[in-house]
């Protein structure tokens, strides 16, 4: 009966007796493995033995990791993993953002048959324009007014210069401008306290006397102006009146009014110097508005020189 033949359900033959096999053949030498039976390895030490086997990838084995046995590793903590958790990447991106908006453009006009448009000329602004007119008008007014007061002066000092007209007075006489009565003397006198010259120098005592004759010219309060010593060479010398007593406004008809003045002069002239000034034409009563104008201003050409 052959294998094919064989009830698979039938009981198998039981072991062989020692040394025999199923093949009826003997035990194998002693070294070698039964037949059937891979090879035993040599044990490690011994040359000429084969190297275990190892397992082969996919072959269904499992390859055990290492474990650390010493130390013994901490237990893991209770409250929670000790590895950090990965961030969870945000499933959908951000949107970009929007982009900057720009000015709207200005509309373009349309361009004229006559050619092509021109720019429109800046205005200028309405305050500085109004400062610029005041400013013009400040300075023409300013202009407009010097220049009267200049012309009014210059004729003046003109009329005042070339058109001098001297009044020899004889000595002890009296010498009559604009209505008033003069009166002039001069006699030597001592040097004031405190005075640093020495015997070159003369000092002279200067008494002048005024009087109004005309009523009309009572208003003429003003004091001689140019009072000087001349000598025979044409050289002077200035005095220097005092305030003296006398009213501003209005003089007294027919009263004396009284000048005191001092002068120092060489000694060798002490003599012959002679006494001149200018009677002024000044009213109290002008107004300030008039004093420069043509019409209302005299100049004052007389000039008063009392002879010795």
């Amino acid at each position: 009966m052959s294998a094919d033949d064989r009830d698979w359900f039938a009981p198998r033959n039981p072991r062989p007796a020692n040394g025999a096999t199923r093949n009826g053949q003997g035990p194998p030498p002693q070294g070698m493995p039964p037949q059937g039976m891979p090879p035993r390895p040599a044990p490690p030490g011994q040359g000429g033995g084969l190297r275990p086997a190892r397992p082969r990838p996919g072959s269904g084995s499992r390859i055990w990791p290492d474990r650390q046995v010493w130390p013994p590793v901490p237990p893991e903590p209770v409250e929670g993993v000790t590895q950090p958790l990965p961030a969870v990447p945000d499933s959908l991106p951000l949107p970009p953002p929007p982009p900057p908006q720009l000015p709207p453009a200005p509309p373009r006009e349309a361009p004229s048959p006559e050619g092509p448009p021109r720019e429109a000329a800046p205005r200028p602004r309405r305050r500085g324009r109004l400062l610029l007119v005041a400013a013009a008008a400040l300075v023409s007014v300013a202009v407009a007014v010097g220049a009267t007061t200049y012309d009014g002066y210059l004729f003046y000092e003109k009329v005042a210069s070339t058109e001098t007209r001297l009044v020899p007075v004889a000595p002890g006489q009296a010498g009559t401008v604009y209505g008033i009565e003069w009166k002039a003397s001069l006699a030597p006198t001592e040097a004031p306290p405190g005075s640093k010259h020495g015997d070159s120098v003369a000092w002279l005592k200067v008494d002048i006397s005024e009087k109004v004759v005309d009523p009309g010219s009572a208003t003429m309060t003003a004091k001689p102006d140019e009072v000087r010593l001349q000598d025979r060479a044409g050289r002077t010398w200035v005095v220097e009146l005092a305030a003296g007593d006398r009213p501003t406004d209005r003089l007294e008809v027919g009263k004396e009014y009284a000048l005191e003045g001092l002068a120092v002069v060489p000694a060798g002239v002490a003599g012959e110097v002679e006494l001149s000034f200018r009677p002024s034409g000044y009213r109290a009563d002008t107004p300030t508005k008039d004093l420069f104008k043509r019409r209302t201003s005299k100049p004052d050409v007389d000039v008063l020189r009392f002879r010795r």
